[in-house]
């Protein structure tokens, strides 16, 4: 125990003993300089200095672009190949949705028209009368909607579902853009022998408008429209198309309506 102690104390004392370093010009050893420490102040002057250099390379690390270079430490927000793969996925999200939205406007058109193919006087459900669409519990959430003219002029044929005339006829001047009534998403943008070029765009709360007999499309299959966007031109194509007119359809819920009913040409 004694001697441990005498270990210890003679420990402390080295650290006390003072060291005195000189400077000699090693041609004509002259002393240029001397410098007096002790062990204490040279473990201190070391402990000082690891401390520091410490210090600098966590604040560089935690302050400056450097930690963006250790792996596992920068934030992965501002890596370049995860920002592409974030936007990749974002972009897959947004086509499978407005794929589902493709196939349930598909379902409900294709639905609506089986419904329709029998008699159009003794099959109640090939269409849906004026008189039976504001009774319907249906027709106060359609009539809710803000649907914007997808043309301006005349109606030359109305809406008569008994002749099969799903639509109106509306004439305007040549070139005229056809534009879309409501947000919505592509579902067909085709050509028919006798519809000629046309577009089926669907809505929400199951709503599809129908543009036919244009002169061109302006838009494609799957591609998200916003209110009042054009998209196509008016025309006269398709067998049934007897002059440069628009046919315009509304359908709901898988039934035709009479667009004049929520719609001021």
């Amino acid at each position: 125990m004694d001697h441990d102690l005498t270990q210890k104390n003679s420990w402390i004392e080295t650290l006390k003993n003072t060291y005195k370093i000189v400077v000699l010009n090693e041609e004509d050893l002259k002393e240029v300089g001397s410098y007096t420490l002790s062990l204490r102040k040279i473990y201190l002057l070391v402990f000082v200095s690891i401390v520091l250099i410490s210090a600098m390379v966590v604040s560089m690390i935690l302050f400056t672009p450097i930690k963006s270079l250790i792996p596992g430490y920068g934030k992965i927000e501002n890596d370049k190949a995860y920002q592409e793969l974030f936007t990749n996925i974002q972009e897959l999200e947004n086509k499978l949705k407005a794929q589902d939205i493709y196939t349930i406007g598909l379902q409900n058109m294709l639905r609506g028209i089986e419904e329709g193919s029998g008699n159009p006087i003794t099959d109640q459900k090939q269409s849906i009368e004026s008189k039976d669409i504001i009774e319907s519990e249906k027709t106060g959430l359609l009539n809710k909607f803000h649907l914007i003219s997808p043309i301006t002029g005349s109606i030359s044929r109305a809406y008569d579902p008994q002749s099969e005339h799903y639509g109106v006829d509306i004439l305007a001047p040549a070139n005229s853009p056809v534009k879309t009534i409501q947000d919505g998403v592509v579902i067909n943008a085709s050509w028919s022998d006798e519809a000629g070029n046309m577009v089926y765009i669907q809505h929400p709360q199951n709503l599809i408008s129908v543009y036919k007999h244009n002169s061109s499309v302006l838009v494609k299959a799957g591609q998200r429209v916003s209110a009042g966007q054009a998209v196509a031109i008016i025309g006269n194509t398709g067998t049934l198309s007897s002059g440069p007119h628009l046919h315009f359809e509304l359908w709901y819920d898988g039934l035709p309506v009479n667009p004049s009913n929520y719609i001021t040409f």
